[in-house]
């Protein structure tokens, strides 16, 4: 029976209030906000990646400003600050807006303005544009309350950044919300606090371009951990969580908290402080189990897209250096994919250096997650150019193999297993077999067979079984990293595994061309680092009974 654990999990939950009153584990982040109004300005920006906090974020400041005391009574600045003052608040998402087009982008902006007014009892002009409205409902939002006005907009970007496919919508999006947001500068007079989130930073949006006083909390070290959770967060609030985690996998608490760190620590804003990616962290504890939580419900369609068509290489996979004015902000037209993939969470900075007189950046894949996930993606980018060769290839692959040849298959799946980028190469076992025997059954797969992978049967379970009308074939695999073993005899194995379990069996009756095709791969060291595939292969056809 699981024991009882003090303090619940905050997983799902991005709004304070609901977290407070719900008796969830929340890991205090309101000296940021005390740092904020005693630096006194009126405009911030805070880029993170998606799932990490920055909606929650959002929330406590408006719950703050609305002043709810009650609901701060545990967290550092519940005895630093005069509760008395009080601020009316607009809160926008820009995630809850269409933005298919830049017509229906313009109506959602003008309707929720007017939800927002209705909220607060205001009547706004009529049949003017959103603009007009927005800069009337914070004049008077401000009148009606005497006081000025705090303004919260989460993902201010996402309208472009849902289009970066179609840059023609995503430049016009782009155009209406510079107008939008330049009303905020235009209405300076009632703003008390305006604190703006993104994903990424766009040139030629006037929340960055109008702004004399905007204050960029992004990479400055006095924010770096405003979001995330630090390695001393982690500890002091999951303990009984990451114990029980640990007794369920088998592990002691210190091997659960560095395989924690291994698969989702590593982020950094400043290049010395790190933090844990919540969302994954979260999910895990929850889950009490260490796979990839992030990727799937983190990644922005457009990285996707950028893995697809620009087929992101491998200098990712060690440190990557960039200019400070290139990982400033991003111009639509010109999109710079390495600032782009450090902005959405698929790169860190390692560090900040000086040379030459120009500040620099040092990237790095934050960590073993997220490693994970551009493995995948480039492992599919290599295998379409896999299906692009094969379609070149095939027929003579096939007229060879069905003739009971099978050199050509032996150099063709050489030559592919040597052009496997090294960033594929991995040490693991189980990885390394995976990896040559996708490539191997994609290969079959567009020589214009059905495939059955994994057959079981009565007396074993057959490789792969693959056929045509006339043709089926019946294949065994051997794999092996052992220096000692000869492939010779790893192939020859293989083939009287197929007469001794006789697979066949199944097919030798039918009016097919059985065909038996023993295949082994033997990794072979020629160095510390390197590793070559050799292949070996044997073919063997049976005659169909008429």
């Amino acid at each position: 029976m699981e024991k009882d654990i003090r303090g619940k999990l905050s997983l799902g939950i991005a709004d304070f209030s609901s977290l407070i009153e719900r008796n969830k584990i929340y890991i205090d982040k309101t000296m940021f906000i005390k740092k904020m109004l005693d630096h006194d300005e009126t405009y911030y920006f805070l880029s993170r990646p998606r799932r990490f906090g920055k909606t929650l974020l959002v929330s406590t400041l408006e719950n703050f400003f609305q002043g709810k005391k009650e609901l701060f009574k545990n967290t550092y600045i519940y005895d630093k600050y005069d509760w008395n003052e009080k601020y009316p608040v607009i809160r926008i998402s820009m995630k809850k807006v269409s933005n298919e087009s830049p017509e229906i982008l313009k109506k959602d902006l003008l309707g929720l303005t007017e939800i927002i007014a209705d909220k607060n009892n205001i009547k706004l002009i009529e049949n003017v544009s959103y603009i007009v409205k927005f800069g009337q409902l914070i004049e008077k939002l401000a009148e009606n309350n005497n006081n000025n006005v705090v303004v919260l907009i989460d993902e201010y970007d996402a309208p472009i950044l849902k289009n970066l496919s179609n840059l023609k919508i995503a430049n016009k999006n782009r155009e209406i919300l510079q107008e939008f947001y330049n009303v905020l500068k235009e209405s300076e007079e009632y703003l008390k606090f305006v604190f703006i989130t993104g994903l990424s930073k766009f040139t030629k949006v006037s929340v960055f371009s109008t702004f004399n006083n905007l204050s960029e909390l992004t990479l400055d070290e006095n924010y770096s951990n405003i979001c995330g959770i630090s390695h001393e967060e982690l500890k002091n609030h999951y303990k009984d969580h990451i114990q029980v985690m640990a007794d369920k996998n088998n592990y002691s608490c210190q091997e659960t908290l560095d395989k924690i760190n291994k698969f989702y620590d590593g982020y950094s804003w400043d290049g010395k402080n790190r933090v844990f990616n919540p969302y994954s962290t979260l999910n895990a504890l929850s889950q009490k189990k260490f796979q990839s939580f992030w990727f799937s419900t983190g990644t922005p369609g457009f990285i996707s897209e950028i893995f697809k068509t620009r087929k992101i290489t491998e200098d990712y996979f060690k440190p990557t250096v960039l200019k400070a004015t290139d990982l400033d902000a991003i111009d639509i037209d010109n999109i710079n994919e390495t600032t782009l993939l450090f902005q959405s969470g698929y790169l860190t900075i390692e560090k900040e250096f000086i040379e030459n007189d120009e500040f620099y950046y040092s990237l790095r894949i934050p960590n073993f997650e997220v490693e994970q996930a551009y493995r995948d993606n480039l492992l599919k980018i290599y295998l379409n150019e896999v299906e692009e060769d094969i379609i070149d290839s095939h027929d003579d692959l096939w007229n060879d193999i069905k003739n009971g040849i099978c050199e050509s298959l032996v150099d063709y799946l050489m030559i592919q297993f040597d052009e496997i980028p090294y960033y594929l190469n991995i040490t693991n076992k189980r990885d390394r077999w995976k990896v040559k025997q996708t490539i191997f059954l994609t290969l079959l797969k567009h020589l214009g067979f059905k495939i059955r992978g994994e057959v079981a049967i009565s007396h074993g379970r057959i490789d792969a079984v693959f056929k045509d009308k006339k043709h089926v074939a019946i294949t065994e695999i051997k794999y092996t990293q052992d220096q000692k073993k000869s492939i010779d005899d790893l192939v020859n194995q293989a083939l009287n595994q197929i007469h001794e379990k006789q697979y066949y069996r199944l097919y030798k009756n039918k009016k097919y061309m059985v065909i038996l095709l023993a295949l082994a791969f033997k990794d072979v060291k020629i160095n510390k680092k390197d590793i070559l595939t050799d292949v070996k292969c044997k073919v063997e056809m049976l005659t169909p009974k008429s």
